[in-house]
């Protein structure tokens, strides 16, 4: 009796070391520090435009501005949520789903966001050094999500082996 109750135990730990087996082998090429780099810069990024929009009301209380440079500054701080938000979704899409197209196309707006950053940085009327330092951690995230963005881009454009 005590031998018939062990065989359906070997027959399910045959089952269960087939399953885990096949399970082993997939084909997941979606890259888990690229979605990591993405969800982290997204919290980021709504924490970053509304520092950027307080700076802008501060310093436009407290510094003198000619009226075209704050109406500019504003159209640039307000131009790049909707794009800084477009290439955090097409990059998570195409990280997700597997498709390169929609990857590339959020490395593409990698640059524009580069180009406000540096503007933000650099090229503004004033600059404060908390706007300087919230700029130049978003911009890094920028680099390094672009970096591995190109290579999971690579790897997503290769065909299965």
């Amino acid at each position: 009796m005590h031998g018939v109750a062990r065989r359906p135990f070997k027959r399910v730990l045959k089952f269960a070391q087939r399953n885990d087996s096949a399970t082993m082998a997939s084909n997941v090429r979606s890259s888990l520090l690229y979605q990591l780099l993405i969800h982290a810069h997204r919290i980021y990024s709504v924490i970053f435009f509304f520092a950027l929009i307080f700076l802008y009301f501060y310093k436009g209380s407290i510094l003198p501005y000619q009226y075209h440079v704050r109406v500019l500054e504003l159209l640039i701080i307000l131009a790049f949520a909707p794009i800084e938000a477009i290439r955090l979704s097409w990059g998570t899409r195409g990280n997700l789903t597997e498709t390169p197209g929609f990857l590339a196309f959020s490395l593409l707006l990698s640059f524009p966001v580069m180009l406000i950053h540096v503007y933000l940085a650099i090229f503004q009327n004033y600059v404060l050094l908390i706007e300087a330092i919230l700029v130049g951690i978003s911009g890094v995230l920028v680099i390094v999500e672009t970096v591995v963005g190109l290579a999971v881009c690579a790897t997503l454009s290769k065909g299965i082996s």
